[in-house]
């Protein structure tokens, strides 16, 4: 977000300097005024006193009683300048301690506190920078914020999906150990899929120290892609769950796609369906395509000891939604009646 310094008014502000002579002026006129006002009243009633009681002041009394009355004027008129200027001036110098407060707010990091901006003069102009500057570090410590969020987010996403091909790898090792005697294409087939996840993990470790966004490729036939993936998550499952497929729905057409984004969702498929899908019920998985949109469903049953250990499966759904706004599509989550069903539409791009 740009940060705009407000700067309509500095041609008309005023020196500091300035406004104290203002003040200056202002309590000597009204301090001026205070003196000819009270000695003239003072003179008048001092006369009229002196005249209903018959008194009759020689020309020396008369002078005395005119320089007592202007000493006594004077004394009181400069004290109401004193007092008039030092309170003008008081509410520049309290507005200066808090310009001050403010500045110790912005050093001590608190970013809600903003300067009051009072009168038209230097001090203003200086509060006026000040809360300029502490918008602009509000504004960059919520841009720093939600970087580091989406950084953490970033790595907590690609930690959870290195995860998966990982298992996979372990338990294509683990099922080597335990065969004693395989065939050439068997150990071929095992060795395959171990270099395949093994690549994949490399690439989702480059992701996390360079933050690729995903390599986009031409792809002539995304139903043959579909139905890769589709043989690639039964031959993942099967012996553990009972895998149904449905790809009647899918037409052959061509379009940009990433295959490691695609794979990425794929593994989060497979990992949430070994985590907390009942190994007893079918696990369903029907892959179709409509108007350029490919649309992958998954459905099965809840395993009952999986209830309330939902945090993995949260990341995994999010990193799905992830990738899948990459593709400008969405992602629609149901686990209503005991019954997990993930719908994941991806529009998929022209060819360039």
């Amino acid at each position: 977000m740009l940060i705009k310094k407000n700067t309509s008014g500095n041609s008309g502000v005023k020196k500091l300097s300035t406004v104290i002579l203002e003040y200056l002026f202002f309590s000597a006129a009204i301090s001026l005024f205070t003196f000819f006002f009270l000695y003239s009243t003072s003179v008048s009633i001092g006369d009229n006193y002196l005249t209903q009681r018959g008194f009759i002041l020689t020309d020396m009394q008369q002078v005395t009683f005119q320089v007592w009355a202007r000493s006594i004027c004077a004394i009181a008129s400069i004290v109401l300048f004193i007092v008039i200027f030092l309170f003008v001036l008081g509410q520049r110098l309290s507005y200066l301690l808090t310009i001050i407060k403010g500045v110790e707010m912005l050093h001590a990091r608190s970013m809600d506190y903003d300067i009051p901006l009072e009168g038209n003069d230097d001090l203003t102009r200086l509060a006026e920078s000040i809360n300029y500057l502490a918008a602009a570090r509000r504004d960059l410590w919520r841009q720093e914020k939600a970087f580091q969020e989406e950084r953490d987010a970033w790595i907590r996403s690609l930690s959870h999906d290195i995860r998966t091909p990982l298992t996979s790898m372990l338990s294509y090792s683990e099922l080597l150990q335990s065969k004693e005697h395989l065939s050439e294409e068997e150990m071929k087939t095992y060795m395959d899929l171990v270099y395949t996840k093994a690549t994949q993990i490399r690439q989702l470790t480059e992701q996390l120290t360079d933050r690729n966004r995903g390599t986009w490729e031409k792809i002539d036939d995304i139903r043959f892609l579909a139905e890769q993936f589709a043989g690639e998550w039964e031959e993942l499952l099967e012996g553990r769950f009972t895998c149904v497929t449905d790809l009647s729905g899918l037409t052959s057409f061509s379009g940009m796609a990433d295959i490691h984004g695609l794979r990425r969702i794929l593994d989060n498929l497979i990992s949430n369906v070994e985590k907390y899908a009942d190994p007893e019920h079918e696990v369903e998985l029907t892959l179709k395509t409509e108007d350029r949109r490919l649309i992958l469903t998954q459905r099965n049953l809840i395993r009952e000891s999986s209830f309330g250990s939902v945090e993995s499966s949260r990341i995994g759904l999010e990193n799905i939604r992830r990738i899948a706004a990459l593709y400008n599509g969405q992602v629609d989550v149901s686990d209503a009646g005991g019954v997990f069903e993930i719908r994941i539409v991806l529009s998929i791009p022209e060819c360039l």
